[in-house]
This record gives structure tokens, sequence and C-alpha cells, in this order.
């Protein structure tokens, strides 16, 4: 119970007073004032009409009721209490008083709407009868249970106000006044509501989620099911029939596996020799052997020891897939006979890429030799190729789904998935000592070189003696006529055209101590009204007044002590200290040191200097690697085949997002929609061929962001080619136009609501052996990891394809924040990052309507994404001058990556009808002679 002392001391008024209506004889006779005296005024003034003898229960007064039941301060209860003013004196006061602008404020309830209002400093009982007077008791039933129960409910907020009520008020039994609401609703609501109680964190909103990770590998359980259709598992009952006719010991090649090694070399020695049988063994071997296993544990042995032995044969079986690969694409007899031979050597590849992905830390030898023989074979520039050669003469024969697969597991083989990549960049940027700002689960707020640059050049307008640290920044120079100027400009507050509508200081630096700016004149009455002005420091003059004290002798320098009593302390504290911080945390990545490099050379190029080659300190093909270290060894096989399929990389482009195209004609059907047996049996063809086009778009997309992300590690301008290959074919189009085709079923999609085949290779696979049969288990999975892989790569490749491209950003369609609302109904992070990355670019240029409407999405970049020490992204861009340098930036680009890949990959370039001009070609007069015909 709280004490008097211990009541708050604040003015507490009655909620509840203007709504008492008592129901007795009296409604119309009385007028009540609520006259409660607030902490300031003190006093509290009663009617002096009301009796106060001991025992009446009319001792119960507002005052009385007041102190027991709002717990008014002792200091408002023990007041004056002030007389009744008469009409006379009421006259006397003032407007203001009167009013209610000054003095005690009253608050007044009475019925009738007609009657004058009465400003009085008591309570008044206004007997409107003459003689007639009769007392009313707060707190006594007058007309019965009636007004009982209307007075108590008025008074519900503050609780009951006597004993008497409050007996009451507990005997009544509670009446539920809701609707009525369905019990599994009820249900789910209790349910909700002992969640929020048990919960310590209390998310008002709850969303659904996702536990899923994006990965480029998952398991063999999860992805070899992922290269057959239905109509493969046809050809599964011939190459059981070819093993069993060539090996004659089954059970000694499940147990022998020196035996098995014999076995293999003897079925490859078939392959030579023309003989498709061998072929076909080879291709039952690789898959397990299904039909000599028991259950699903011993299948997957057998995949991962069979292909480890076939491993040492793996040269050979590349070349026959080669073979059979050309034969399918130049010849035109026996097309059926030869696509069936692709299909079963493409699979014995598939498998074997599979195990050593699904290996790597355990055999990593192994794994090593076979990326070795891989790379001799340059099966990946094969393949890249062979997709090029099937753009322009597409046949069924060369089987591109299975073609396109197989690409993308090798790129992660070859290269490496999410986990090597991440150790590679962290070794790469060590041997370019580049520091690490995600020092453990800690995440180190930094800020961008141009950031910083944009801060150092606002700091020298306003103190011009002033020297900020450089922080890493390359050497300023003229770059003025430069076309590389639009590749990095910074935007700075001088620069920002807001300055150029501000006042020029009008103070003389001379002046010792002048006064301060006149404050706006006030609009007097009877003036129009003047449009608002804004006052604010033009940022491109100098500060006017750095220090209270020039000569160092005040309290200000006496803080830094004497080893710094320097010219530095002319400069606030507070300049010093925002340039020391940023300074300190500048992060400068990996591929901005290479842009820099690489602007470098161009400028010096266009100014007609040498530039030595010899000291490129990003050629990891000129690099030492005595030791054989896995990141360099990963950088030069990038190298390798990004200047070997350099011309190949637009119909690379082509293909795939034509690929991926492909899904738009897609029909999805709701399995709660398909209840009867028939209809989805009927529409098993139709859903298998969907199937198939969605895992050719998840290998379309896959291969397209593992070429983007092993770019950039290798070299920025590699990514940024590459990046602009995907721009010109449209690929901003072709993405959110797929992306709006399923934002509306996307729950449905990815928790498998949708109709799907019930085709599995380990189920197939269980019919040759009657224990596999009864011990296997078909395991449901909670989620459609292909189409949520499919989700997140197109989602990452549109973020790096038009990130920090303001040229770029406006091909985005007006309607794209609506799109990304809708895969943010679901909470996954892989799915998240490069949506808000996204609208963290496109904030800025949107207006605010467009912004409340898409608070959610703003709210998340706070929550999800990464912050920088200086985060004007919402606000305080200077948008009209990224437009205006928008397409400058993006011509600079191109010009750049022109001049880098002609200068280190000039072969390459020669494909695509570059060529070095001779000094003839280079002079004006020959090249307009030439235009004349002479």
């Amino acid at each position: 119970m709280m004490t008097e002392n211990d009541r708050p001391e604040l003015p507490i008024r009655s909620a509840s007073l203007d709504n008492l209506r008592p129901k007795s004889s009296l409604r119309k006779k009385l007028k009540f004032i609520d006259d409660t005296s607030t902490k300031a005024n003190g006093s509290v003034s009663v009617g002096s009409g009301l009796s106060r003898s001991a025992g009446d229960e009319g001792i119960h007064d507002l005052n009385y009721m007041l102190h027991n039941k709002l717990k008014i301060v002792d200091s408002v209860l023990n007041g004056q209490r002030t007389k009744r003013k008469t009409s006379g004196e009421r006259d006397q006061d003032s407007f203001k008083s009167r009013s209610g602008f000054e003095g005690r404020i009253s608050t007044v309830a009475f019925d009738d709407d007609n009657e004058e209002y009465q400003d009085n400093d008591e309570l008044s009982f206004d007997n409107r009868q003459g003689n007639d007077e009769e007392e009313f008791v707060l707190g006594e039933n007058v007309d019965g249970d009636e007004d009982d129960e209307d007075f108590t409910n008025v008074d519900e907020i503050d609780g009951p106000i006597l004993a008497k009520a409050k007996e009451k008020t507990e005997n009544r039994q509670d009446v539920d006044y809701n609707l009525p609401v369905d019990v599994e609703y009820q249900k789910s609501l209790d349910q909700r509501a002992a969640e929020i109680d048990n919960s310590s964190n209390f998310r008002p909103i709850s969303k659904p989620r996702v536990e899923w990770l994006l990965n480029d590998f998952y398991s063999l359980s999860e992805d070899l099911p992922e290269w057959f259709c239905a109509s493969d598992y046809a050809l599964f009952q011939q190459t059981r029939i070819q093993f069993d006719h060539i090996v004659t010991d089954l059970e000694r090649f499940i147990s022998d596996d020196a035996w098995a090694s014999k076995a293999i070399l003897k079925l490859v020695a078939n392959i030579w020799q023309c003989d498709a049988s061998g072929l076909l063994a080879l291709t039952y071997v690789s898959m397990g052997t299904y039909g000599l296993t028991r259950n699903f544990e011993s299948h997957t042995l057998n995949i991962q020891r069979n292909n480890t032995l076939m491993c040492s044969s793996l040269p050979e079986l590349i070349q026959a897939f080669k073979d059979i690969a050309i034969k399918c694409r130049d010849d035109h007899n026996e097309l059926k006979q030869k696509t069936t031979l692709l299909f079963y050597s493409s699979t014995i590849l598939y498998f074997i890429v599979n195990v050593c992905i699904d290996s790597r830390q355990e055999r990593p030898d192994l794994v090593q030799r076979a990326i070795k023989v891989i790379e001799e074979a340059k099966l990946l520039q094969f393949l890249t190729r062979y997709i090029e050669h099937w753009r322009w003469n597409s046949r069924l024969s060369m089987r591109i789904r299975n073609i396109i697969n197989l690409l993308y597991k090798l790129l992660v083989l070859q290269f490496g998935d999410k986990k090597l990549h991440k150790r590679t960049k962290k070794r790469i940027c060590q041997m370019h000592d580049i520091k690490d700002t995600n020092n453990g689960n800690t995440k180190k707020c930094t800020i961008s070189p141009l950031y910083y640059q944009a801060f150092r050049e606002d700091i020298t307008a306003r103190f011009p003696n002033y020297i900020t640290p450089k922080a890493g920044l390359p050497a300023d120079v003229d770059n003025s006529n430069s076309l590389s100027q639009f590749l990095e400009i910074p935007r700075s507050k001088v620069r920002n055209p807001v300055n150029l509508s501000l006042a020029v200081p009008e103070q003389n630096l001379a002046t010792p101590a002048p006064s301060p700016p006149s404050s706006p004149s006030i609009i007097h009455l009877g003036q129009s009204l003047k449009p608002k002005k804004s006052f604010q420091t033009n940022m491109a003059y100098p500060c006017l007044y750095p220090s209270d004290d020039e000569d160092g002798d005040d309290d200000f320098n006496e803080r830094f002590g004497p080893e710094q009593a320097s010219q530095e302390a002319a400069v606030p504290y507070s300049i010093q200290e925002a340039s020391k911080i940023l300074s300190e945390n500048v992060e400068i990545k990996l591929g901005v040191k290479q842009l820099w490099h690489e602007r470098k050379l161009f400028m010096m190029t266009e100014r007609g200097w040498k530039v030595d080659h010899s000291k490129d300190p990003y050629n990891y093909s000129q690099m030492a690697n005595s030791e054989g270290e896995q990141a360099i060894e990963i950088m030069r096989r990038i190298e390798t085949y990004y200047e070997d399929c350099f011309s190949s990389f637009n119909s690379l482009v082509f293909v795939l997002l034509q690929t991926m195209e492909s899904n738009l004609t897609n029909v999805d059907f709701r399995t709660a929609d398909m209840a009867e047996k028939g209809e989805m049996s009927s529409l098993a063809p139709r859903l298998e061929i969907t199937r198939a086009k969605e895992l050719s778009m998840k290998s379309s997309a896959g291969i397209i962001y593992l070429l983007l992300r092993w770019f950039k590690l290798n070299h920025v301008l590699k990514f940024e080619h590459f990046a602009v290959l995907l721009n010109d074919s449209r690929y901003v189009h072709i993405c959110t136009t797929i992306l709006s085709k399923y934002a509306d079923n996307y729950a449905d999609k990815i928790y498998n609501r949708m109709m799907s085949t019930n085709y599995s290779l380990w189920q197939h696979c269980s019919t040759f052996n009657t224990a596999y049969q009864a011990s296997y288990t078909k395991d449901a999975s909670e989620y459609n990891k292909i189409m949520l892989s499919s989700f997140a790569y197109m989602l990452k490749i549109l973020r790096k394809t038009i990130g920090n491209k303001t040229e770029r950003l406006k091909e985005l369609p007006l309607s794209v924040g609506l799109l990304f609302k809708k895969f943010y109904r679901v909470f996954n992070l892989d799915i998240y990052h490069p949506i808000l990355r996204i609208i963290k670019e496109l904030t800025p240029f949107k207006n605010k309507r467009w912004k409340s409407e898409h608070m959610e999405l703003i709210s998340g970049v706070f929550l999800y994404e990464r912050l920088e020490l200086i985060d004007n992204w919402v606000t305080g861009k200077d948008v009209s001058g990224e437009l205006s340098d928008a397409c400058g930036q993006e011509i600079a680009l191109r010009a750049l990556l022109q001049f880098y890949n002609f200068l280190h990959y000039e072969k390459a370039m020669e494909d695509l009808g570059y060529s070095e001009r001779t000094n003839s070609n280079q002079s004006l007069l020959n090249k307009e002679a030439e235009y004349l015909g002479m």
C-alpha cells in the first residue's frame, strides 16, 4: 500500500468526473464543478452548504474522494479554501482569468447545455427551486442499483470510490460484451498470449521464418537427384544389365577395393574400343551399384567409394565425354543413340564432381589431383564454348540442361563454394595488406574512402590551415581532363548545390568579436505571410571563428596538454576528434585498391607515359608459389578461365538468361485445390517439365553468381566486365519479371504447398533391391530449396549488377518496392540482404510518400544491414549531382574496362575485333584519307 509520502508529485485530475450523471431527481438541479487545484495553486475549495458532521455519509464529498481515490498530494489537500465569489466580483476578474488562461483551471460538468458557465473556485450546488433544499451525497444509492452500476462503470478507470461500491463491483458477475470467438481461433489467441508472456523479447508482429542458408553444395542426398528428370529413369535398367554381364563376381566388387579398381580399368578400356556397354556399366558403378545395396546409407557410401576409385581414370572419362559431346553437336546421323551416350558420360562426370566437392575436407589430396586433371583438360572452357555454340545452332541432342548443371558443379569444384571463398578472401587480403574490419563476432563500424574524402574537403573548406590525415588515400592528382574523374566522385557538402542558395557570411575576419546575425523578424498581425527560411551555415566558406583564443591561453587548449599545443589547437576539438575517428576507421577494400591501381595506369596512358607491366601486384600467374598455396592456385585458375573464355562470356550470359526466362510460362497448382488423384496424375507431365525448368534456372543463376563472386575476388574489373554483360543483356528486366511472377505465391512456393512430382532418384533405385525398397522411407523436405536458391541467387546478382551504379539503378521498375515487400514477408537473411541493400541505394532518389509506404524496408536496413559511421542515405545525399554524373560514370567505367582488358588480355580481345593500331593508323590525316577513299 502506497503511503501519502510516496505519492507522486504530479498534478492529477480526475478523468471520469466529466461523465458523472447521477440518475436522481436532483439531476436537472445540480451542477458539478471539478475545481481540483493543481500543484501550482495548492488550494482546494468545497461548498459551504455541504454538511461535515461526524457519522454523516455526506462527509465523502469531492475533496474526500480525491484524497482516497486519486491520491492527491498533501499540499493540494491542505490548501486554503476560498469563499464563493459574487457575480460582481467575477465581473472584476480579467478576461484571461475568466477564460482559463490564468489562475486555476476549472472543469465543469452539467447536463443542460443552455445553462451559463460559472467559474467558481469551489464546488457549488445551485438549487433552482428556491427554498427547496435537498442534499445529494456522492456514493449513496439514490435511485436504486441502476445508479450504482452506472456510477461504477464511469469510474472504472480509477477504481471504486467507496468501499460499498467496491463490494458491489466485486460481487457482480463479469459480463463479456465482445463478439463471440471461434474455439480454434480463441485457442490460437491464448497460445500466442502465452508465448508473449514467456518470451523475454516482445515482438508485436510475428513473421513466418525459413530456417535455411544458401549454399552452393548441400549434400549428396540433396544435390544428386537434381541431375535427373522422369524420362531419365527409363535408362537405369540397361546400366545394371551391362554391369552384371561384364563383371562376374558382384560380391567381390563390393567388398574388395583392389579388385574393383581393376574391374573399373577394364570397363574404361572398353570405352576406347567404342564399346557402349563399358560406358553403361561405368554409369552403374558411379551411381553406387544400387542393385547391390540394402538401404539408403549403404547406397550413399557406395557412391562415395566407387567414384573415388574412378578418379584414377578421370582423364579417359573426360576425353570420352568430349568426343561424344562433339558428335552430338556436329553429326547428323544416329543422334538418338549419341544423345543417350552423352547422358551416360555426363552422368559419370557429374557424380565424380559431386563426390569430390563432398570430400574436399576428408580427402584433400585426391580432390586436388582431380582438380588438376580437370584444369589440364580445360573442361570448363569446353563446356562454356559448347553453350556458346548452342546459342547459334541449338539442337536437342546437345542436352543443354545437363551441360548447364554440369558446368555449375564444376565451377563449385574448381573455384570453391562459399566457405572456401571466405578462407581464400581472407588469405588474399593478407597478401595485399588489407585490414580485416570484422574481428570475430564484433563488426566494427567503418567509412568508405569516398565518404572520407568528402569529409576532408569539407574540413579543408572551413579550416584551410588544418591538415586532415590521409588514412591510406591515394595522392591527389589533377584529373579534371581525364575520363577517370567520373569513376569516383566525393559528394562533399561544399559541392552540394544547396550551398549556392545560402547567404555569404557577412562578418569580416578582422573583426575581433562581431555580434551574431540578427534573428528573423517576427511577422506582425495584418501583414502577409512570408515563406519560411532555413538558416544554415554555408559549408563552402571557411569557419570564421575556430577558437575563443587563438593565442593558446584559454581552457580549450589546456585539455590537449603542452605536447599538443600547436597550430592544430586553433581547430575545435570536435573537428580533430572526428578526423581521428574517421581516419582510423577508413575501410579500403581489395577491390578499391585494384581500381586505384588500374586508374593510375589509365591516366598514365592518357598522358602518353610509359606503363611498366612487370610490377603488377595483382597478376597471380606471375606470382611465385613454391609452397603450392591453395589461394594462389585458385586465382590462377580464374585467370586462365577468364582469358580463354573472354569472347564467349556474352553468349554464355545470353543462354543462361534465356534458360531462366523460360520459367515465365510455368503454371503452379496448389495441393489443397487439387484434391482428386485423377487430376494430379494427369498433371504429372506438366509438373515434371516445370521441375526441369526450375532446376535449370537454379543452375543458370548459380553459374552467374559464382562467376561474379570469384571474378570480384580475383580483380574488380573482371567482375565489372561480367556485370556490364549482364546489364546489357537486360538482366534487370528479366530478373524483376521472374520475381514478379512468383511474388504473390512466394510463401506457398517455398513452403512446398504447390503440387510437385513424386519421382525421386533414391526411390527409383530402391526398386532394384527388395531389402532396399522395404527399408526406404521418403524424407519430405520442409522447404523448397530449389526455388529458395534461385530467388537468393537472382537477388544477389541483381544487387551486384546495379550496386553503386546510378545509371543502372534507374532501370529498376517503379513498382520494385512493392515487389520487394512481398519477399520481405517471410524472414530469411539470405533473401533480405540483397533486397535491403538495393533499398538503401534506391531510397535517396524517392519522395516522402514512397518512403512512408516502404518504411518497413527502410527500417529493415537499420535492423539487418551493417551500418557505417556516416549514414546519410535516407536524406542528405546530393541527388541532383548523382543523377547528372550517372551517365558519365558508366561511360568512364566502360572505357577503363576496355583499357584493362586490352592491356592484360590482348589476344583475347582480338577475338572480338580489337587490335593495336600502328603508327600510320594513329595519324589523323591517314584516317581522314581512309574515310575519303584516297
